[in-house]
């Protein structure tokens, strides 16, 4: 017969899961693309954009192939002004194909001055009452960090919206790809 666990026990296993599946490390690497525009001005901006990252690489699109050769010369200035955008080694390559743009995101904030932060992102009183309710359920030492990731996925969330993402054809998670398809469905749907 087994024992039930206690949620001491439970609150110490969701704290090695958190860190095991490295979540503040994926958030800079959605931060990248969220301030990609910013980091990379209206230039570039315009002829490349970020489609999704993984294990440090960051796949753009760019406009033509003599853009996507081009960026290849300034791609560790791009990388380096990225890494220090979110304080982190976040983006070790970027890998620049021809293509498409995706449609372009609207504006960060209402101006243009202000760095695009979720900070400035309020939740409303329900969100944060069933976000408080379900981090109790991790227990009481795990509690503060779930509600933080929790708070942070719907903030991001929000700020995705806001900008004109859309959910994925085949998955619903949001996306801002010309097919409507998320970068991970993208293969499967061909």
């Amino acid at each position: 017969m087994r024992g039930s666990a206690s949620p001491r026990d439970i609150a110490g296993v969701l704290s090695v899961f958190l860190k095991g599946i490295n979540i503040e490390s994926k958030l800079k690497e959605q931060t990248c693309i969220l301030v990609w525009d910013e980091v990379v001005g209206e230039r570039i901006s315009a002829a490349a954009q970020p489609e999704f990252i993984r294990d440090g690489r960051l796949f753009a699109v760019a406009k033509s192939s003599v853009w996507a050769n081009e960026l290849n010369y300034l791609k560790a200035d791009i990388i380096a002004n990225l890494n220090a955008r979110v304080a982190g080694n976040v983006v070790k390559e970027i890998v620049f194909k021809a293509g498409r743009l995706p449609k372009p995101r609207g504006k960060v904030t209402e101006t243009p001055d202000e760095k695009p932060s979720l900070e400035g992102i309020q939740l409303t009183d329900m969100e944060l009452e069933t976000v408080e309710a379900e981090a109790r359920n991790a227990g009481e030492e795990a509690a503060p960090v779930v509600a933080r990731m929790m708070q942070t996925a719907l903030k991001l969330e929000r700020w995705k919206q806001s900008q004109g993402w859309t959910p994925c054809k085949s998955c619903g998670a949001l996306q801002h790809t010309e097919s409507g398809v998320c970068p991970v469905c993208s293969p499967r749907s061909e």
